[in-house]
């Protein structure tokens, strides 16, 4: 019987802890599953709605605490020290895995082993729904073909996030710890770094979504996440410069909009316009139109 570590990062979201743990009772998957919350130091009437939450779960639930917020890398650095089974996955509070999600993820990793693979190399990741706030869910697919690492940083058809991922710890192991100066985008990181190290993507076969992701922009700091995005293209510029100077202006650009939609949607519409201008230099048509767009909006 194999058994899974599940790695779930928390702070201040015990209603969205309480989704994602039903989501992983939930599935269909018969193997042995034990379930490792970090709280990053979350207020003591939050962290006592956690204890209170490990404590109703039928599953094995390991619980730990930072003493003080330290950020999401550090926390999951602290789950990978945890890992003890030689199987992984990650699950957000707030976000939900369908019930089928660790079972087809495992029959990918029957099909490549029967393939004469080694799984070690391989992450499992899936199809998944992505809902804004107030909005109907929608089907994103994951497309592991070619060039993956020029892939994930266009983030169009291939996108970086633990929560989709079933993978080998030791295969996590090899991936390295996460970048603590990156409160932001260590996901993206992590992805990078496992696929220039040798390491595939890949998705199991004749599935739609298996999970559901839950976005809202609401808090989030414009400034760290443009931040974030000039430091792993820094980190990785050797092997960004291969893909020529069009891809470089087009993930610069994508970086300033993200900043831009962020900003926007915290109502801070000097700071969305601002990074909306320094897209220009890479695309002025898009960054022109995508002005245009926003300012109509605004005026509404």
């Amino acid at each position: 019987m194999s058994r899974l570590d599940v790695l779930m990062p928390h702070f201040r979201d015990p209603e969205g802890l309480a989704l994602s743990l039903a989501s992983v009772a939930g599935q269909s998957w018969t193997g042995d599953i034990r379930i490792i919350i970090v709280d990053d130091g979350s207020p003591g009437a939050d962290f006592r709605a956690v204890e209170a939450l490990a404590a109703a779960q039928e599953l094995p639930v390991v619980l730990e605490r930072n003493t003080v917020n330290r950020g999401r890398p550090y926390t999951r650095n602290r789950l990978l020290d945890a890992i003890d089974s030689p199987y992984v996955a990650w699950l957000d509070a707030g976000d939900v895995w369908y019930p089928a999600k660790i079972e087809k993820q495992f029959e990918q990793f029957s099909r490549l082993r029967l393939a004469g693979e080694d799984i070690t190399r391989y992450w499992i990741t899936c199809h998944y729904d992505w809902q804004w706030t107030g909005r109907k869910p929608r089907l994103i697919h994951q497309d592991t073909g070619e060039r993956q690492v020029r892939e994930l940083m266009l983030g169009r058809k291939l996108r970086a996030y633990l929560w989709t991922l079933l993978g080998t710890a030791e295969s996590f192991r090899a991936a390295g710890r996460f970048d603590e100066r990156l409160p932001r985008l260590q996901d993206l990181d992590y992805f990078l770094r496992f696929v220039l190290g040798g390491g595939t993507l890949t998705v199991p076969e004749k599935t739609r979504a298996l999970c559901l992701y839950h976005k809202s922009d609401l808090g989030r700091n414009a400034r760290e996440i443009r931040r974030c995005n000039r430091l792993i293209r820094d980190k990785y510029n050797p092997h960004l410069r291969i893909y020529g100077p069009a891809f470089l202006r087009t993930i610069r650009y994508n970086a300033d909009m993200l900043a831009a939609r962020f900003a926007g949607n915290n109502g801070e519409r000097l700071k969305q316009l601002y990074y909306m201008g320094s897209a220009v230099a890479d695309h002025p048509k898009r960054a022109v139109g995508a002005m245009r767009h926003h300012l109509l909006r605004a005026g509404k």
